[in-house]
């Protein structure tokens, strides 16, 4: 097997691959690496006749994904090129991304999901305790932490100011070295429909809010740094700067890395908002919400209306998801009477969430035997 590039911590995605490409002719990328893997696909040449490729992370690293032009994610065509360019082979991709079908169809092209970024740091995150510990007395209702400067993120942030639910809420965004944007339009290439007017003025009206640091809590480019932490060390940054916030929030807006894509990939942000047992409010790709539930967990569906999950239109889904909830973000009381209530479920959910390896494990295994069988081979499974 040859290791293009390795994704940091990743404990689950890569030994699985190990095991299941075998001896079989097997290419492992991380997907971050953009050169690399941009290399990779544009130039090299399979010798067998079935290829297992691994490709940890996302699938936009070139170019954020625009829902009124494009059809496809950039590193999605280039995946679509490397398939056309060896049409005698059988090519097995492994992905992070749920639901990639709807981007990629080639016909010797066999896609296998082995789940998301949540799945890294396996050992790290079963030592984390849930945050069931919650301050009663805290005056804020939910939280919405925004990281890396993505289009969906900004329009979060704008629309929570300009419909004023940033006084119940900690809204975060990160503190960029180049200064925040000062037009709307440069950073968000969305399009605004004839029916968006209201929904413009409201953005629009947030934004400026937005621009002005002192209204959102700056989050920091050096945050494991700061604590000493490896790179990309979601479980210490967890338990060293997130757990306090958990601690006086119960409902979270959780703006997930992919958003307006037609497939999706769910990260630590999703893990987060478990661990810290808060009302699950997920902005990820249409149909996240549903692959929880399959998962197994309680989504609060007598609490949370989850039916923007299912909104094309990424500016309605935006909308849909705050305002569907406007008395669960704004109404601090009653978001805490709700959590006591139900924290047994809380709790339940935790137990799912120490679960999800074997899940994806076992759907990735079932998922290539049946692609095997397809093709018409008996390829044993693992070294042979």
């Amino acid at each position: 097997m040859y290791v293009i590039s390795q994704a940091v911590h990743d404990d689950c995605s890569l030994p699985l691959f190990r095991e299941l490409a075998g001896n079989n002719e097997s290419y492992y990328l991380w997907s971050c690496d953009t050169l690399a893997m941009d290399r990779f696909l544009q130039s090299a040449q399979c010798q067998s006749p079935v290829v297992f490729v691994g490709i940890k992370d996302l699938l936009h690293g070139w170019s954020e994904f625009n829902w009124w032009q494009d059809r496809q994610q950039s590193g999605v065509i280039s995946i679509e090129g490397f398939a056309r360019r060896h049409p005698d082979t059988q090519i097995v991709l492994f992905t992070s991304i749920e639901q990639l079908e709807n981007e990629l169809s080639e016909p010797n092209l066999h896609i296998i999901p082995w789940g998301g970024d949540w799945v890294n740091q396996r050992a790290e995150y079963s030592l984390i305790e849930p945050v069931l510990d919650k301050n009663f007395d805290s005056s804020n209702t939910y939280i919405s932490l925004n990281r890396h400067v993505r289009a969906h993120r900004l329009v979060v942030l704008s629309y929570l100011f300009g419909q004023g639910y940033n006084r119940t809420g900690v809204i975060t965004y990160l503190n960029n070295p180049n200064g925040m944007p000062q037009v709307f339009l440069d950073t968000v290439g969305w399009q605004f429909g004839p029916t968006h007017d209201v929904i413009r003025e409201s953005i629009l009206r947030g934004f400026d809010h937005v621009k002005n640091k002192n209204a959102v809590g700056q989050d920091s480019y050096n945050i494991y740094q700061e604590f000493g932490l490896a790179p990309t060390d979601n479980a210490g940054n967890f338990e060293n700067r997130l757990r306090a916030m958990y601690r006086d929030s119960f409902v979270e807006i959780v703006s997930e890395s992919v958003f307006a894509a037609p497939s999706f990939m769910i990260t630590e942000k999703t893990a987060h908002s478990f661990y810290g047992c808060n009302f699950p409010i997920i902005l990820g790709g249409c149909g996240i919400v549903s692959h929880l539930r399959d998962l197994g967990f309680d989504m609060f569906d007598d609490v949370i209306d989850h039916s923007y999950d299912c909104i094309a239109n990424p500016f309605d889904r935006i909308v849909a998801a705050i305002e569907l909830n406007r008395t669960l973000l704004l109404d601090t009381e009653h978001a805490k009477s709700q959590w006591k209530q139900y924290r047994q479920r809380f709790i339940s959910n935790v137990d799912t969430i120490r679960n999800i390896y074997s899940w994806y494990e076992n759907r990735t295994r079932t998922k290539l035997t049946s692609v095997l069988e397809q093709m018409t081979l008996r390829t044993p499974l693992g070294p042979h």
